[in-house]
């Protein structure tokens, strides 16, 4: 009997060309997936995240139709809420020096690094757990799979105002969690472009994150908002160091 898995995401996704590294959604569907018997259409969504080197050696859609055809990683995407493929190159230590305190990092070539991040909704609180496996691309095959995190579970909302720097210096505990956050705007109404491409719905905020003000769960009016201002932005925190808005005031 065949059967079907369903995915529910959350989050604006943008549209780009093959670059550093990808993060990658799939909606409706998932299925097609070799060894076990499920036949559906995947749709892939992806956006570039800076600072990730991927070689020529390394496909990001090869590596994740690989790792997304492993029945280990599988157990853990089954009933996900959503989840967040981001496909980089693998690195190993090549030369230590300094007695240990510096490492020189080099890449594996023809192998990649496949980190999932797995959500789930449960009300007023949201699990997070990351998983990670070393594909093989050229024999196709995952070489190395580990549970980087267990589930954490944390609350979907921070109340109060989350200074900036705490939120980047733990990104990892504030992603997909509602922030709310005070800076100056910059850039905006000025011919953005968000990781290479134009994007007309977005500011900076103290040059340290960009706020998106109009996505697919809500648009802000920005009325009376000028660069210079200083706001304080309600949103959801996400990948690459983004704020997707649900309020604005000065």
């Amino acid at each position: 009997m065949q059967k079907t898995k369903r995915l529910a995401l959350l989050g604006l996704l943008l549209l780009v060309s093959v670059g550093s590294a990808v993060v990658a959604q799939a909606s409706g569907v998932l299925g097609g997936l070799a060894g076990n018997g499920e036949e559906a259409e995947i749709s892939m969504r992806t956006v570039i995240v800076p600072g990730i080197t991927i070689t020529p050696s390394v496909s990001t859609e090869k590596a994740t139709d690989i790792v997304l055809m492993d029945s280990w990683i599988q157990d853990f995407l089954d009933g996900a809420d959503n989840y967040i493929i981001q496909v980089s190159d693998a690195l190993y230590v090549k030369n230590v020096y300094d007695g240990g305190k510096t490492a020189e990092l080099a890449f594996r070539v023809g192998f990649a690094k496949v980190t999932i991040k797995i959500t789930n909704d449960y009300g007023e609180e949201i699990g997070v757990q990351v998983i990670e496996a070393i594909v093989d691309m050229v024999n196709e095959e995952i070489t190395e799979r580990y549970e980087v995190t267990s589930e954490v579970i944390k609350p979907k909302v921070k109340e109060g105002i989350t200074p900036l720097s705490e939120l980047m210096n733990n990104h990892s505990h504030y992603y997909d969690i509602i922030v709310t956050v005070s800076g100056k705007v910059s850039a905006l109404g000025e011919e953005n472009r968000l990781m290479g491409i134009p994007f007309d719905s977005l500011f900076e905020l103290d040059e340290t994150v960009t706020v998106i003000y109009s996505h697919d769960e809500a648009t802000v009016d920005m009325s009376g908002i000028e660069n210079g201002d200083t706001v304080i932005v309600t949103g959801k925190f996400g990948d690459p160091n983004l704020i997707y808005a649900t309020k604005i005031e000065k």
